[in-house]
């Protein structure tokens, strides 16, 4: 009975894993590239339910000691490599090779399976995580312990990693990644707690089962293009917004010009720069959006406005959002004067700004009687106001240099646009 009970647990596990398979199957949402990975996941865990099944059975039956001995502790070093294919599927090495904390992670999970390798290789010496007696029966070892407080780690700082991309595309569920977290908890602890029960995998299968929900959330929140928040995001968080906060519409200079020189692949390019140094800029104290073309919107979180406040002289809020603007001007400078002539944002950027009160002030000549949509349409017009200035200032077309012209002629579709390959150098 006991054995049966295992296999049924075991069955159910490997029934939620081949729904997440077809689910898989039918999605249009995530990259094929994210798909195989989600699928290289889900298949590596039904091998390690599949091996700890057939251990069970084989569990004290007169065979070879050594092949349990190799399959438990294949089954064991599969559990930190299934924690590092989790943390796989949101780290991209194009976009978090400079990222030192993703990185960092990156090698603790690494450094998780090669410990696990080595507790294997001392186990068959009878002193590592577990032991198989003489009647071919498991028995926990003197290490379990420490393998236990490792897949602890494990998960902690998986989660960690999860968290800073979310973080930085703006997309994090708490309540959906902490269901993910105390469900691996969870089936760690019943291991612990049942030896002869593989609850665990049942744990994990439903945890692969938030972690897709997770992913699904995070990709529809974010623009494909920039990563950051997309139109839709900024239309629900319009609509509810009850808190004191600054809008800020921002535009590039003359990207109409760089779209109909060079053609949409190649201000696709410009977009994404554009879209990092925006994140870079205010991205740390308010919410970063795509809401169209060349467009963007930044708008502070809570309690941001109030601080700044407190911080500027006099209590201005003209002179506060202005300079809050002037980081992103600032950084725009910054980057043109790095890429030199190679630069295609050197006219710049045209921003405008609206204050929403969430209640009255006492100052009634600052519009803070204003809905939240008339906000909008305000800091609108005082972007368009500053783009109608930069072009009374600069009536002439911007001068394309011959290394621009290269960048359009040299463009294929089966070729990295070159202006994408001066930001990886």
């Amino acid at each position: 009975m006991e054995v049966a009970n295992y296999c049924i647990i075991a069955g159910l596990s490997i029934l939620f894993l081949l729904g997440c398979l077809i689910h898989l199957n039918e999605n249009d949402i995530f990259s094929t590239k994210t798909i195989g990975k989600f699928r290289r996941l889900i298949y590596v865990l039904i091998v390690e339910i599949v091996i700890d099944c057939v251990f069970v059975l084989l569990e004290g039956h007169d065979i070879p000691i050594a092949l349990l001995y190799v399959m438990k502790s294949v089954e064991l070093i599969i559990n930190p490599i299934v924690a590092f294919f989790v943390f796989d599927i949101f780290y991209d090495k194009k976009i978090s090779r400079s990222d030192k904390t993703m990185n960092h992670i990156r090698k603790l999970m690494i450094a998780a399976i090669d410990t696990s390798a080595l507790l294997q290789i001392l186990t068959f010496f009878k002193r590592g995580i577990f032991i198989i007696d003489q009647q071919n029966v498991y028995r926990r070892g003197p290490l379990a312990p420490f393998y236990v407080v490792m897949l602890l780690f494990v998960i902690v700082i998986l989660v960690f990693g999860i968290v800073v991309y979310s973080s930085k595309t703006q997309s994090i569920m708490k309540a959906t990644l902490f269901s993910f977290t105390s469900v691996l908890i969870i089936g760690v602890g019943l291991r612990c707690i049942f030896p002869n029960r593989n609850y665990d995998f049942l744990c994990m299968a439903i945890a692969i089962l938030f972690l897709l929900i997770y992913y699904s959330d995070v990709t529809l929140r974010i623009d494909p293009l920039t990563k950051l928040l997309n139109r839709q995001v900024y239309t629900r968080l319009t609509e509810k917004i009850d808190y004191t906060t600054i809008i800020i519409i921002i535009d590039a200079n003359n990207f109409k010009q760089i779209n109909d020189t060079y053609g949409h692949a190649c201000g696709d390019q410009v977009l994404k720069s554009f879209a990092k140094i925006i994140c870079r800029a205010y991205g740390k104290y308010a919410y970063c959006f795509r809401t169209g073309g060349d467009e963007f919107c930044a708008i502070l979180k809570p309690n941001v406005f109030e601080r700044f406040l407190e911080e500027t002289p006099n209590c201005d809020v003209y002179s506060m959002a202005e300079k809050i603007m002037e980081q992103l001007d600032t950084l725009v400078q910054e980057y043109n004067a790095e890429k030199g002539e190679d630069s295609l944002l050197g006219s710049g950027v045209s921003q405008g700004y609206g204050i929403f009160y969430a209640h009255q002030s006492e100052d009634t000549t600052d519009y803070n009687d204003m809905p939240f949509k008339e906000v909008i349409e305000l800091a609108d017009q005082r972007m368009y106001h500053n783009k109608e200035k930069f072009k009374n200032e600069h009536p002439d077309p911007i001068e394309l240099n011959e290394r621009h012209k290269r960048i359009g002629v040299w463009y294929k579709p089966t070729r990295p646009i070159l202006i994408e390959e001066n930001e990886t150098t």
